[in-house]
C-alpha cells in the first residue's frame, strides 16, 4: 500500500516502435493522426487533473507553443539545468516522492506526468497509477525512446482500448501494485 498521494497518471503519444520524438527533437510525425475532428481524450485529460509534471524538453517545447495549454494547471518543470520558466510554472529540482508529498498537501489530487526521462523517473519509483499510450501509425525506425531504463518489471493491466479512424490506437493501462 502507497503512502497517501495524488494520482499519477501518463498520457503520451508513441511511434509504433516506441519513440516520442525524432532524434533531433521534432513531434512533425505527430500531424499524421491531426485534422480529424478529435482530441484523443486530451480534454478529458487536462479537466481531471489538478497539475503537471514536466520535464525539461517537453516544458520547453510546450513554453514555445503561443496558446499555452496548461491554463489554470500547478505546473512543475523537472530541470537541473533551467534557472527560470515561464511565471505561470515553478522549477523544482530534488527528490521526487518530496515534490509528490507537497502536491499532496497543496490539496493536488491528479498529475499528469510528461517527458520521457520524467516518465521513466516516476515508473522507478512505482510512483504511477494510470497510463495511457496513443500509438500513432508510423515506425520511425529511431528517435527518443519513450522508456528510459526501467529498474524492475512493472505489471499493467489493460483497462481499455479505442482505435480512431485516423489509424491512432489508444491504449488504458492500471499499473498493478
Amino acid at each position: 500500500m502507497h503512502k497517501k498521494r495524488p494520482l499519477i497518471s501518463i498520457y503520451i503519444a508513441t511511434s509504433i516502435d516506441g519513440y516520442i520524438a525524432r532524434k533531433d527533437d521534432s513531434l512533425d510525425w505527430l500531424d499524421r493522426v491531426g485534422g480529424f475532428n478529435e482530441d484523443y481524450g486530451f480534454q478529458k485529460l487536462l479537466d481531471s487533473i489538478d497539475a503537471v509534471i514536466l520535464g525539461r524538453k517537453t516544458y520547453e517545447i510546450a513554453a514555445s507553443v503561443p496558446d499555452w495549454p496548461y491554463k489554470g494547471k500547478k505546473i512543475v518543470v523537472l530541470s537541473k539545468s533551467l534557472k527560470t520558466v515561464r511565471e505561470e510554472a515553478e522549477l523544482f529540482q530534488g527528490d521526487l516522492t518530496q515534490l509528490v508529498s507537497h502536491l499532496d498537501s497543496d490539496g493536488i489530487k491528479h498529475v499528469w506526468i510528461d517527458g520521457g526521462l520524467t516518465i521513466s523517473q516516476f515508473l522507478n519509483l512505482q510512483m504511477v497509477d494510470f497510463m495511457t499510450l496513443s500509438v500513432i501509425p508510423v515506425l520511425l525506425g529511431e528517435g527518443i525512446p519513450l522508456f528510459n531504463s526501467i529498474a524492475k518489471e512493472l505489471s499493467c493491466r489493460l483497462v481499455s482500448s479505442q482505435s480512431y479512424p485516423s489509424g491512432l490506437v489508444q491504449l488504458h493501462y492500471e499499473i498493478v501494485k
